[in-house]
């Protein structure tokens, strides 16, 4: 019987979010390459709140733990110095970081691959209260990375043009879609809604230009709302601007469950993907898969993931927002046509071609 090669992931995404693509994205991986035959995985943890990782092995998923761990920072603490000891043993051959916290390097002597997401915290620094320590951090990692990944064309220029000199160690491996089969939740929902998926707070998720663009087809059209998936509920800000609006009584948020955002997607008019900036839109795909038509911006990534699947517009501009969303509602043969574009666009970015792309990244390490 062959050697598995075996993976190393540090946890420190998985205390950053409970649900987002990015810890979802690391735990199907680490999922599927314990179901090969060539590699292994493993994920340190004492115990963690992370939703994808709700099944995996945690030292302490019991009373104590639940306890103990119930403030994040500490979570955060004793994942840390599990992950480091673990890194210390270098019973592995090949640790895959997880975010930019280098607090590992001292300890490693094993390659390290990094898969950088987007560089949105350098192109948009005057959102973020954190800016100066992500960077810092980011910029140690990624020169200290044997091997990057990025998960997209876009996102590989935009770190060659903060890091011109790395692009012998960068690799494009696109997001894919496990096929995994879902029974649709049941709610009762609106008869006719938009819909808007995951963070609000983040100025770059330009959620208020999209709600001074849609608030108006509302306002026109009694029967239609605007339901928001995820993100954590309304805050007194959000709360003001939907009021001063007129859509607060046709605007509604929900924690959606994963077969509750399926059972959206697949009865939505259209789903709305406003953002300034992404590192590739897995949203789009999920709204491709599930039959449902989509507005975008035509910035970044989108354009790239989306290609001809999607309606795009101008997320700086109130007027093309609205134009294009109204031309989706009052067309239903424009909106099959976009449905159809897309079940065959999600066919191009599959979870195995993903899984596959990666192996290939730990292989060429391994072999060097």
């Amino acid at each position: 019987m062959l050697k598995q090669s075996r993976i190393l992931y540090e946890p420190q995404m998985f205390d950053l979010q409970n649900y987002g693509g990015i810890s979802r994205y690391f735990a199907n991986l680490i999922e599927a390459i314990n179901k090969t035959n060539e590699f292994s995985a493993e994920l340190p943890l004492v115990y963690s709140t992370n939703y994808y990782v709700r099944s995996f092995p945690q030292l302490m998923n019991n009373w104590f733990g639940k306890t103990f761990l119930k403030k994040l920072y500490r979570r955060k603490k004793w994942n840390l110095l599990f992950a480091d000891y673990k890194i210390s043993k270098a019973n592995f051959e090949i640790l895959h970081a997880t975010y930019y916290n280098p607090y590992f390097l001292g300890n490693l002597k094993k390659p390290l691959v990094l898969t950088v997401h987007d560089m949105i915290h350098e192109n948009f620094s005057y959102l973020f209260e954190d800016v100066e320590k992500v960077i810092r951090e980011k910029k140690i990692m990624i020169e200290s990375a044997d091997l990057i990944i990025a998960i997209s064309t876009y996102t590989k220029q935009e770190i060659l043009r903060h890091y011109p000199n790395l692009s012998a160690k960068i690799r494009v491996v696109y997001h894919g879609l496990p096929e995994t089969k879902l029974v649709s939740a049941q709610d009762i929902l609106p008869q006719r809604f938009l819909l808007y998926v995951g963070d609000r707070n983040a100025l770059y998720k330009n959620f208020k230009v999209m709600i001074d663009a849609v608030s108006p087809i509302l306002n026109l059209d009694k029967s239609l709302h605007l339901i928001c998936a995820g993100g954590g509920s309304f805050d007194p800000g959000e709360l003001n601007l939907l009021e001063t609006s007129g859509i607060t009584t046709r605007t509604t948020q929900v924690n959606a469950t994963d077969a509750q955002i399926q059972q959206l997607y697949e009865n939505a008019l259209v789903f709305i993907y406003p953002s300034l900036e992404e590192g590739f839109g897995l949203p789009m795909l999920e709204a491709f898969k599930n039959g449902c038509a989509v507005a975008c911006s035509e910035t970044s990534c989108l354009p790239e993931v989306g290609g001809n699947a999607a309606s795009y517009f101008n997320p700086a501009d109130t007027h093309s927002i609205n134009q294009v969303i109204s031309r989706l509602i009052d067309s239903e043969d424009l909106r099959k046509q976009y449905i159809n574009n897309g079940y065959e666009r999600v066919k191009e970015f599959t979870f195995k071609n993903c899984l596959n792309q990666t192996l290939d990244c730990y292989n060429a390490l391994i072999q060097a």
